[in-house]
């Protein structure tokens, strides 16, 4: 019986030490419409940040994701494909919707921004389920910043000033 035990808990160690490592990810994404402006920031842990943009009035706030919203995320940034075209717009529609996608993981990074209900559906659906995901919590305030210079140089073109 002691033989069986023993046995039992080394298979299960060794087929837990055998599971694939999960990536790490720094992923930022940007919705911008009328009436909102934000980015949600996700690397991977069960912390979700919101950074709230609209009427550019800044705030970070937090929440924990639950396992199961934790694990959607994760799955759908392992099984996202960047398109080599880095936008998607309609220039016949100003004032739609705009997402932006940058992942950055350990060796390099991928960057999307779609707008008009251009680019491809896979994007436009994962940024509806981070909208859902956002909508069923209540976050909390943080004074905490974070580099968004990365996501920021495809959703915020320069402002230029002309010398009079």
């Amino acid at each position: 019986m002691m033989k069986i035990y023993s046995n039992a808990v080394f298979l299960i160690i060794l087929l837990a030490g055998c599971q694939s490592p999960k990536k790490k990810y720094d992923f930022t994404f940007f919705k911008w419409n009328i009436r909102e402006s934000y980015y949600l920031k996700f690397n991977s842990s069960d912390t979700l940040y919101h950074i709230n943009t609209y009427r550019l009035e800044e705030q970070t706030s937090f929440t924990i994701l639950d396992d199961d919203e934790r694990e959607r995320i994760q799955i759908a940034l392992d099984n996202l494909s960047f398109p080599k075209e880095k936008e998607f717009s309609n220039s016949l529609i100003e004032d739609g919707e705009t997402n932006a996608f940058y992942l950055k993981d350990d060796k390099q990074y991928q960057q999307l921004k779609i707008h008009g209900h251009q680019g491809p559906d896979q994007f436009w659906l994962f940024g509806k389920t981070l909208t859902n995901i956002k909508n069923q919590h209540n976050f909390m305030k943080i004074n905490k910043k974070f580099d968004l210079s990365g996501i920021e140089k495809m959703v915020a073109p320069p402002i230029l000033f002309i010398q009079k």
